[in-house]
């Protein structure tokens, strides 16, 4: 009986592994994962927004919906400062975006379309039909990705090993938060998918040099849209670029064809953002320049004076910037064994001389996002900068391959055993998005800081026309609909706004959140960079002689806060 049983699983595993019915089961197989997990992802753990830069684009993004283009309803006062050194009029209505890449809220306006009737939240929406139809995009571009990935894995190695590194890809729980984010990466591994078959398609055809000009060129091209949605992209970009020049042949020439390409590309959004406001690269150059720390709490609030480049303060942020990567770099790569095998397999003599040299390729590209991160600064794992995360698909591969070699060498050649080790390295990847989906709690909004009805009735009370400040502009912008500006760093600055109607309109609001209102007492509030709003932040507020002396706490718990020129709140008050 035993004997049968075992005769039985062996069959079963043949079969799964080189049967006829392999390929089908297989296919079926990943489509319910790849449906289970959507459903999953996109319905049960979504609860909304949560990152500042995901709100900001989605609101640009639902502005080119609108057919206003690349405008924003957040403002920086350091957008005005840059506009005004410029010697560039400060418009009064639509006010030009030139500090977010433009390809995520171009692309993403395409689906808000899908919803413009969906666009006013309702006070019974805890999750607005815009941020789940951006999200549901971004989940399309990664799997989307995916599919790409595994044509890359194919030519690298083989179906079979590029089919079980795109299973382990599909349950890195670290991509489908992404995909929920909101921010540009997932367009970003879509197209970087592309750039990379592209390569390998170029090295593996390196004796015909007309396919490998069009291949490279092709490649730029990508990397040139990568740019646009992110200008990190660029030191990828880079490290490419020398690995490029380097392999084919003539040496620096084939190069040039990418070249041509990214700039083919890039260069009418720097001459578009130069005539905007003065400065090709727009107003997030800044963020290389600046010291650590959110630039929405630091120097963005300033309308007096851009930061001042200094080398010595810039090599210690990229040193400090490198080093925190490396310490954390497990984590930044979704804690995923195979990924991590990476470095290893760098050690490993492939016999494939395209795999062998290709890897040389990513290293490049790592070294080079790991220098760009270092510069523009890493806030967290799920965070705009992350690009560890665009080279996830190739660690896994060249990862997983490495695995498989140590297993071969020891020479047990049972394939259920086979099987039962490759599920294991599997499952061991899956333990974070495991982890996530069992544990699934907590509210079902982004509470603390965002409640999103109660934004959004911010709308209901001021006009289309009318100016909010507040600590969470990006929020408001994008749920409430309504200009808003970022609390400036001094009532002075805010004055002035108001006072001289420099945005068209005097500043009518003032919303602070828990994102001020958490902060510390005395580091923050009193002796930090809230200083001068420390009587406004506290509880209860002293408005003696500011000018909106009307307010009144919002949910939840009162821990938000609306102050106005007049009570907008009360229903006999309209």
């Amino acid at each position: 009986m035993a004997v049968t049983d075992e005769v039985g699983v062996q069959t079963a595993v043949h079969t799964l592994e080189q049967g006829r019915l392999a390929p089908i089961i297989r296919g079926a197989m990943l489509a319910l994962l790849i449906i289970t997990l959507t459903l999953l992802y996109l319905f049960v753990q979504f609860r909304g927004f949560s990152g500042i830069t995901a709100m900001d684009q989605a609101q640009i993004a639902r502005n080119v919906a609108s057919g206003k283009g690349l405008t924003t309803q957040l403002i920086r006062p350091l957008a005005i400062w840059q506009l005004e050194s410029a010697g560039k009029e400060i418009p009064k209505e639509d006010f030009p975006d030139f500090y977010q890449a433009p390809l995520n809220p171009i692309v993403n306006s395409l689906p808000l379309l899908l919803v413009k009737s969906a666009w006013k939240m309702t006070p019974t929406d805890l999750v607005y039909a815009g941020d789940r139809i951006i999200a549901g995009l971004s989940i399309l571009f990664f799997l989307i990705s995916v599919g790409i990935w595994y044509f890359v894995g194919s030519r690298l190695f083989d179906s079979k090993l590029a089919l079980i590194g795109c299973a382990i890809i599909l349950m890195t729980d670290m991509m489908w938060q992404f995909s929920l984010s909101g921010l540009p990466q997932m367009l970003m591994l879509l197209l970087f998918s592309g750039a990379m078959w592209l390569t390998v398609q170029a090295m593996q055809k390196n004796d015909r040099l007309g396919t490998v000009l069009l291949s490279l060129f092709g490649a730029g091209l990508l990397f040139g849209l990568m740019i646009l949605a992110h200008g990190l992209a660029t030191w990828i970009f880079l490290g490419w670029l020398v690995f490029t020049g380097v392999y084919f042949t003539p040496r620096g020439l084939a190069a040039l064809p990418a070249l041509a390409a990214v700039l083919m590309v890039t260069l009418p959004w720097m001459v578009r953002n130069y005539s905007v406001c003065g400065n090709p690269f727009g107003l997030s150059i800044y963020n290389a320049i600046a010291s650590g720390g959110s630039p929405e709490e630091g120097f963005l609030r300033s309308m007096e004076d851009a930061p001042s480049v200094s080398g010595a303060g810039t090599f210690s942020k990229m040193k400090s910037g490198v080093s925190g990567q490396i310490e954390s770099l497990f984590s930044y790569l979704g804690m995923n064994l195979a990924a991590g095998a990476f470095f290893l397999a760098l050690l490993h003599p492939f016999r494939s001389s395209t795999v062998s040299l290709f890897r040389w390729c990513i290293v490049l590209m790592w070294l080079g996002a790991v220098a760009g991160m270092g510069i523009f600064g890493l806030s967290g794992v799920i965070s705009v900068n992350q690009l560890h995360v665009l080279l996830i698909p190739l660690f896994v591969f060249y990862g997983l391959a490495f695995l498989i070699v140590l297993w071969n060498r020891w020479e047990l050649n049972f394939p259920l055993l086979r099987m039962v080790f490759l599920t294991v390295v599997v499952i061991l990847c899956a333990v974070p998005m495991l982890a996530t989906l069992i544990s699934r709690g907590g509210p079902s909004i982004q509470w603390p800081p965002y409640v999103p009805p109660f934004i959004a009735v911010l709308g209901d009370w001021y006009g289309e026309k009318e100016i909010i400040a507040s600590d969470m502009p990006w929020a408001v912008a994008w749920y409430a609909q309504r200009k808003s500006v970022l609390l400036p760093d001094s009532v002075r600055t805010f004055n002035r706004l108001h006072d001289y109607r420099v945005l068209g309109e005097p500043i009518t609001g003032l919303y602070l959140t828990p994102i001020t209102g958490n902060l510390r007492l005395f580091a923050d509030i009193y002796k930090g960079a809230y200083r001068e709003w420390a009587l406004l932040i506290t509880r209860p507020p002293r408005v003696d002689g500011f000018a909106l002396p009307f307010y009144t706490a919002l949910p939840i718990e009162g821990e938000c806060i609306i102050f106005a020129d007049r009570d907008r709140w009360t229903k006999s008050a309209h």
